[in-house]
């Protein structure tokens, strides 16, 4: 589904339905994310060449484009992580937060706000400031340092965002054929990935293990909806940057999605209330790994608003979810640093102004991390 010179995108996106919601008993909701197979785009063929698009190709990215019009949410499957990679990946993970605690916050570098870097140890962020903090900790590894971290963590580590980042620039291919535009558009703005090389070279995309432990269970409330804010592991806010690919661990309970206007939403685009559907992705037979995508604020803002970047949230939805440790693992793509990201006028109605303001890769993520830090004034954007 391309978007031609003179198209008409609508004025605002309105999510007045999430796309595959279905109804489980009286209160709880479902949004059964559709799956796309990126095979097509890791093999050397079609528009990853240069040639004419490949009907599988063309396929997938209109699925694609239906998906972030609507949700902002994707499955992908085939994208080069391997059922043995993932395995390892979150045994490696299980590992390093086993860690005692003196060991992480001493032996692991603190969390520096400049630079978005190091350890962060449960409760010191809040992705949305109007809540209280987050009950998770994740390690962002800067700089090649993995002081601290168990053996072998590094090795599988790095074999791990490497195979992200050849799926993150294959990606990129699918989004511009969605959209109908140059098969470099996206990819022109992941040359370097120096935003993220800044935080662990020689890896080329953000990244984050996510561990969140056990805690209070939830208060009795309506189906699945958290009556206080104990229930609620991560607060509503939409993901900052261009897209997230995200490997749920075995067992992980709880992603939530509410709908929302564009990609530039603040405190009040969730909380507590009705809304809000249980993120299930389509189950895949055995050995097949599934990744879900979704669109970020500033890939909301490149469209004008035509794709959407979705409120999220992690809940605790039942006593045994409070009593497990839940497992994940995101990874951020974000353009070059001073990669000039702006509304391309193809995305705007005749006559409309187009609603955002150029900005760069570097200012518009410090800006929103800075945010999320508290430094500036609130706002729901952050990483889960």
């Amino acid at each position: 589904m391309a978007v031609k010179q003179g198209a008409q995108p609508p004025s605002k996106v309105q999510i007045s339905r999430l796309a595959g919601i279905r109804h489980c008993g009286s209160s709880a909701t479902a949004l059964m994310v559709a799956t796309v197979d990126l095979s097509p785009f890791m093999a050397d063929e079609g528009v990853v060449v240069g040639a004419v698009p490949t009907a599988s190709q063309l396929a997938g990215a209109k699925a694609i484009d239906l998906a972030c019009r609507d949700t902002g949410f994707v499955q992908v499957i085939n994208f080069g992580v391997s059922a043995e990679l993932r395995r390892r990946a979150f045994a490696a993970a299980e590992a390093l937060f086993a860690q005692p605690e003196e060991h992480k916050r001493e032996r692991l570098a603190r969390l520096q706000p400049a630079t978005n870097t190091g350890y962060a140890p449960v409760g010191l962020e809040s992705l949305n400031r109007a809540r209280p903090a987050d009950l998770k900790e994740a390690p962002e590894l800067g700089l090649n340092n993995f002081a601290g971290c168990p053996n072998g963590y590094e090795e599988t580590a790095l074999e791990l965002w490497r195979a992200l980042e050849l799926a993150a620039r294959r990606y990129a291919l699918a989004c511009a054929l969605a959209l109908g535009l140059e098969t470099d558009y996206f990819l022109r703005s992941l040359q370097r990935f120096d935003l993220c090389t800044l935080r662990m070279p020689p890896l080329d995309c953000k990244r984050r293990m996510l561990h969140y432990p056990p805690c209070d269970p939830p208060a009795e409330g309506r189906g699945r909806q958290p009556v206080s804010s104990s229930a609620i592991r991560v607060g509503e806010h939409t993901d900052f940057g261009a897209y997230t690919f995200l490997l749920l661990g075995d067992g992980a309970q709880g992603l939530q999605v509410k709908s929302v206007a564009g990609g530039e939403v603040g405190g009040a685009a969730g909380g507590e209330g009705e809304g809000w559907a249980d993120v299930v992705p389509e189950p895949q037979p055995e050995g097949v790994v599934g990744a879900v995508v979704n669109t970020g604020a500033l890939l909301a803002r490149w469209t004008n608003d035509v794709w959407c970047a979705t409120a999220h949230r992690v809940i605790v939805p039942t006593a045994a979810a409070a009593a497990a440790h839940r497992y994940s693992i995101a990874c951020f793509i974000d353009p070059d640093a001073d990669f000039v990201v702006a509304v391309d006028p193809r995305f705007a109605r005749p006559g409309e102004e187009l609603r955002y303001p150029p900005t760069t890769g570097l200012e518009y993520l410090m800006g929103k991390l800075r945010e999320a830090q508290g430094v500036q004034k609130p706002a729901a954007s952050g990483r889960d």
